[in-house]
């Protein structure tokens, strides 16, 4: 969902002016931070498919450690306030993963009917770490992921409240930092007064 939301923000930001070497005036912080937090949740599932026992292991502590990293670099970048959306989506899935030992709860229902198998048959086996199947016992099963974008969608896919915050946190960033509708554009500075 996120990357299909980066695409659809690219192309508004064209729409409406935006131009990708405005990015350069974004000034982003601690851009390598960004990069690693979501570098090192990639890591925890490829091992995990992989049934490398230690990153199995350490999954739970990792991934929450991900989303502290994603915080940090969030707060050294609140000047830009499409950072403010973005953060209260990471914090609803934070309370969501740290309520159910480290992993996000899915609808299995959901996965299914996403079409989403080889997946769903991960998450049974223990093998896709960063996330765990809803069951009576789930902790704020309200902020799990048990919201489903259905076909006709070409990619259905099942999200939580806290991806819909994050997505359009993100999106909000993209169309921003391109200087979209005047956003983020630096002001010309005002010419001096004409001397009589």
């Amino acid at each position: 969902m996120l990357f299909d939301a980066l695409a659809v923000a690219v192309i508004v930001a064209l729409i409406g002016g935006g131009r990708f070497s405005r990015f350069a005036q974004l000034d982003l912080r601690w851009p390598w931070v960004f990069v690693g937090a979501f570098g090192l949740r990639l890591a925890i599932r490829v091992l995990g498919i992989a049934n490398w026992q230690p990153a199995l292991a350490s999954a739970p502590a990792l991934h929450l450690l991900s989303y502290a990293l994603l915080l940090a670099a969030m707060v050294a970048n609140w000047r830009l306030w499409p950072m403010w959306i973005a953060s209260v989506g990471v914090l609803m899935n934070v309370a969501v993963i740290a309520a159910n030992g480290g992993a996000m709860p899915a609808a299995a229902d959901l996965v299914r009917a996403s079409g989403q198998l080889r997946l769903l048959a991960l998450v049974e086996a223990g093998r896709f770490p960063t996330h765990s199947l809803m069951g009576p016992g789930t902790r704020l099963p309200f902020l799990a992921d048990r919201l489903f974008l259905p076909p006709p969608y070409p990619r259905p896919c099942v999200f939580s409240l806290g991806d819909i915050f994050i997505t359009l946190g993100v999106a909000l960033l993209v169309v921003r930092g391109m200087g979209a509708f005047g956003w983020g554009r630096a002001r010309p500075e005002s010419a001096p007064p004409r001397e009589a």
